[in-house]
């Protein structure tokens, strides 16, 4: 009745301007919830993050592609926004550091590192775990130099 089908079931070219417009409404609303989530130098942020990762890996690619690691990081600041870039970065740097000590075994890739899901679906986040290790280790540092004084 509105002109998007022929009776033999085919989107008509109405249906498919129709979905063409809707696509890229999509693109650019998702770059608008990328940005706001992420800030507007993520691209430069999560560069930098990866070169925390080894290129390789005994158990594969240490390091993914860029897209990748965007949806993982919309993922990790939704669900960890008490954390900022600078938190991220000094907990990668910091486990690079760790992981060096025992040459990169069982060392996580940069995807994983920021986010796995476990066998019962659940996600995990090594990052928020090393964020919060770092927050500890500056607290626990501040406390020794108070009770010094």
């Amino acid at each position: 009745m509105k002109g998007l089908i022929t009776d033999k079931g085919v989107l008509t070219y109405k249906a498919l301007t129709i979905l063409e417009d809707f696509e890229t409404f999509l693109i650019k609303a998702k770059k608008v919830v990328t940005t706001s989530v992420l800030g507007g130098d993520y691209e430069e942020m999560i560069t930098k993050y990866k070169e925390y990762f080894p290129k390789r890996l005994t158990t594969g690619p240490g390091r993914q592609s860029p897209r990748e690691l965007k949806q993982k990081f919309v993922w990790f600041f939704k669900n960890h926004p008490e954390y900022t870039w600078d938190d991220v970065l000094e907990a990668a740097n910091y486990y690079k550091y760790e992981c060096a000590q025992r040459n990169n075994e069982f060392m996580a890739n940069s995807s994983n590192f920021i986010k796995k899901d476990t066998m019962s679906k659940e996600s995990v986040s090594k990052l928020a775990d090393y964020c919060q290790l770092i927050i500890d280790l500056i607290e626990e540092e501040k406390n020794k130099e108070n009770d010094k004084h």
